[in-house]
């Protein structure tokens, strides 16, 4: 079974941009830190953030051995045994979150002691004191090159841009963290220094304000720049932004239509689904008679697939019918 990452065709702007922006941000860390240490790279990813690069990287992850990366592996409480030889830089590209910074130190402590290594820590989307002094405690901070991976926004449907700040609600009212609400805010005005300034922006909630406090302060100093946003036509008419407490029932209702039963059951996830190999082995694997791949693998949802953009939003009860109905048309032409 195919499957892909949106084309981003049909959007009314291009969102192509973010995905690019991305890339080149990725791409321009990568290969410098290769001509400057003059080595191959081991990335080290957060589980977090590896569903937004696979939405960045439309390729595949594969692409990324054209920039220095001989090893590519997620953050784990699983340390391994280290890059292979001929690989003495390893890069861990993180969200600045205390789990992640903790399993870092944890690893650096882990591999310093067995092979001769060179550690690069890249924040995504910013740096943090907070993670800074969680690296001094550690007793970490010195084996450590530091640096920021800006990339917010990403695109994951041709509608749909998401920062997938899954622990935002929690660090705000549990943990009293806000700097959600400037990665919020920053992300905003990107979008207006690429678009236009928004003309009309309404809010509502509390933690709202704060963001539309952010962003007029920020475009303030960028006006006593002497940068501002231009005479840029706007593309985009009004912003609306909604705190979460707004509404906490929707979250909790059940869903009735074939997309909201599948985040239900199974989980969508920076728009990607993970289910076992054999439901989407592909025909010609059968036909060689060569077994699906074990354990789960990853399938994007979104409307470059028309079936799913046709069927995503049927309520359950006429969905059962109506894929029954396509696959009586699918035989049908087969036959003829």
């Amino acid at each position: 079974m195919a499957s892909r990452v949106s084309s981003l065709e049909n959007s009314a702007i291009n969102l192509s941009v973010f995905r690019e922006d991305a890339r080149r941000e990725l791409f321009g860390i990568l290969d410098g830190l290769r001509d400057k240490e003059r080595s191959n790279l081991s990335l080290v990813l957060d589980p977090e953030l590896s569903g937004l690069v696979a939405q960045v990287l439309v390729e595949g992850a594969g692409v990324l051995k054209d920039h220095g990366i001989v090893q590519f592996k997620e953050l784990t409480v699983d340390i391994g045994p280290g890059p292979p030889s001929g690989c003495d830089v390893m890069v861990f590209i993180v969200r600045p979150s205390v789990a992640a910074v903790h399993q870092v130190a944890t690893t650096i402590k882990a591999l310093a002691g067995k092979v001769k290594l060179r550690f690069h820590l890249y924040y995504a989307p910013k740096r943090t004191l907070a993670c800074d002094e969680m690296l001094k405690k550690a007793g970490v901070m010195g084996s450590l090159v530091i640096g920021e991976f800006p990339m917010d926004l990403v695109p994951v449907e041709e509608d749909i841009l998401s920062l997938e700040l899954s622990d935002g609600f929690n660090d705000l009212f549990v943990h009293n963290d806000r700097s959600s609400l400037h990665t919020v805010a920053g992300s905003v005005n990107k979008l207006q220094s690429l678009f236009g300034l928004i003309p009309n922006v309404k809010y509502k909630g509390s933690m709202s304000q704060v963001v539309v406090e952010s962003m007029a302060l920020f475009q303030k100093k960028r006006q006593a720049e002497g940068h501002g946003v231009g005479s840029v036509e706007p593309e985009i008419d009004t912003l609306i932004l909604l705190d979460r407490t707004v509404d906490l029932v929707s979250p909790l209702v059940t869903p009735f239509t074939y997309e909201g039963l599948l985040d239900e059951i199974i989980g969508i996830t920076n728009g990607v689904v993970k289910v076992d190999a054999e439901l989407v082995e592909d025909d010609s694997d059968k036909a060689k008679k060569q077994p699906a791949a074990a354990g789960l693998v990853p399938v994007n949802l979104n409307s470059t697939d028309a079936l799913y953009a046709e069927v995503r939003d049927y309520h359950t009860e006429r969905l059962g019918a109506h894929l029954q109905n396509k696959a009586r048309e699918i035989r049908e032409r087969c036959v003829n």
